[in-house]
């Protein structure tokens, strides 16, 4: 499937929220160009969720060199900052929003949408999944346990679903790992799964007995 330019990721529960937030840093780092990746959130949610460490982004993959992060005092500004960033040729934008302040509209997504198919950008909204949404996929992500051996890390993990998908069919579900040195995801449990991922950076693989 063709990549397309605005996808939305929310939290399975309030809990799951920095799960949501990695694994929209994890699409964005395996798309990541030239023009790099632009990170902008509202204040509260760094406050929050914690700020961000360049140390552990390059242990996830991300180059730290290769990102801009925009701390915003509110929802708005944040998203007039991911706007300017999808003005840039090829770049990636990661933009998060609490649940606080004034919901996001219809119509600001589609203008979303717009200025990423116009500049050929590419735009991973993070928020509440309740609301009208102009995006080609809609993911609700919550984190799986890992799978590491007796007091080691495992790569991150992700129980994904994708309950909307304008392209097709939705409702697949399944976990996903998180490879930092091949800057891709893919697919932990092997079944009967959609093959309905946003490109073939997430596309499912089947996982080896």
């Amino acid at each position: 499937m063709a990549a397309k330019p605005l996808h939305e990721i929310g939290p399975a529960a309030p809990s799951a929220q920095s799960t949501a937030i990695g694994f929209a840093l994890a699409l964005a780092a395996g798309w990541c160009g030239p023009a790099g990746i632009i990170w902008a959130g509202e204040e509260n949610v760094f406050s929050e969720e914690g700020a961000p460490y360049a140390p552990g982004l390059a242990q996830f993959g991300l180059d730290p060199e290769r990102l801009i992060v925009v701390r915003a005092a509110k929802g708005e500004e944040a998203l007039w900052a991911a706007e300017q960033g999808l003005a840039l040729a090829g770049a990636v934008v990661v933009c998060v929003l609490s649940n606080h302040g004034r919901a996001l509209t219809l119509k600001a997504t589609r203008r979303l949408l717009l200025i990423a198919e116009r500049h050929r950008s590419r735009c991973l909204l993070v928020r509440s999944l309740n609301e009208a949404s102009a995006a080609w996929t809609r993911w609700r992500v919550q984190s799986a346990p890992s799978q590491a051996e007796a007091r080691e890390l495992g790569p991150p993990a992700f129980d994904v679903e994708l309950v909307r998908n304008r392209a097709g069919p939705a409702g697949a579900r399944f976990i996903v790992e998180w490879n930092a040195d091949e800057h891709s995801l893919s697919e932990r449990v092997a079944g009967d799964y959609l093959a309905a991922a946003v490109d073939r950076s997430l596309a499912p693989r089947r996982a080896r007995a």
